[in-house]
């Protein structure tokens, strides 16, 4: 369900290091819902709640509420570093698109 790129592994344990936060889970959450599909954020969490999901990926520990689970296939966690800006980004190659604008999705 949830991949991430050897760019994000190298550049999350460079932040969890900085931050002296070496044993803290990444979350995975939906921080809204627009046009473009869902947004997904990420935030640093000590443990997961009782109704997460917990993943081990590319020697990173994710977790999402069991929820997510339903309302995606596939997602993949990255770190882009480019002349429009350094960052993570979540993407879903799966998630459909109005393609219309806001104004289309109505």
């Amino acid at each position: 369900m949830i991949s991430i790129t050897d760019a994000a592994v190298t550049a999350l344990k460079d932040v969890l290091k900085e931050q002296n936060k070496e044993d803290h889970l990444l979350r995975v959450f939906i921080a809204g819902i627009g046009c473009g599909g869902p947004s997904y954020g990420l935030a640093l969490e000590k443990e997961a709640a009782d109704v997460d999901k917990t993943v081990e990926v590319g020697a990173v520990k994710i977790v999402y509420d069991g929820e997510l689970e339903k309302t995606v296939e596939n997602l993949v966690i990255d770190y882009i570093d480019n002349e429009m800006g350094t960052g993570f980004i979540v993407e879903d190659p799966t998630a459909e698109h109005c393609g219309g604008g806001c104004s289309g999705c109505h």
